[in-house]
């Protein structure tokens, strides 16, 4: 049953990855030229329910790593870090070739330069070169539902509705 209950799980998470796919990975082209390469493998600019269904397969297969038709606490753990580590470093591989902009793998003074600074620029509303209390304040309530760096913050105390 516990084998049953984590190969859902797994399931699950790899089928809404399919859809989350596109928005997970860096990359030139967009990212849903990036879910079309992984997933279309027949090349002829579609995703049959074919595919998507042997992408889960190959996803599952991925994380039983004993071959023992069911994945395992430790399995699915090992796998979703695998999976964090390998987009943590397709990251930071894409800033590089960002910054890179002449692809001779060094990144020079000029091209570290020629980034400018944007969030000073994104903060400085007023564009004078200087950042204000008021600036920064307003800049604040930019961050959305989400707040700083994309985390959600606590919830509300409901305790009182």
């Amino acid at each position: 049953m516990k084998k049953l209950a984590l190969a859902a799980i797994l399931g699950g998470m790899t089928t809404a990855g399919i859809a989350g796919y596109a928005i997970a990975q860096p990359g030139h082209g967009g990212k849903g030229a990036m879910m079309m390469e992984k997933l279309d493998t027949n090349g002829d600019g579609q995703i049959t329910e074919a595919e998507a269904a042997a992408f889960k397969a190959d996803r599952f297969a991925a994380a039983d790593t004993n071959g023992d038709g069911g994945v395992s606490m430790e399995e699915m753990e090992a796998f979703k870090q695998a999976e964090r580590e390998a987009r943590k470093e397709a990251m930071k591989q894409a800033m590089f070739a960002r910054a890179d902009t002449n692809g001779d793998g060094v990144i020079s003074p000029d091209e570290f330069e020629s980034r400018g600074t944007p969030m000073f620029d994104r903060i400085d509303a007023d564009g004078d070169g200087v950042i204000t209390a008021e600036e920064i304040e307003a800049m604040k309530g930019k961050r959305g539902k989400f707040g700083k760096r994309g985390h959600q913050g606590p919830k509300p105390d409901t305790a009182d509705e």
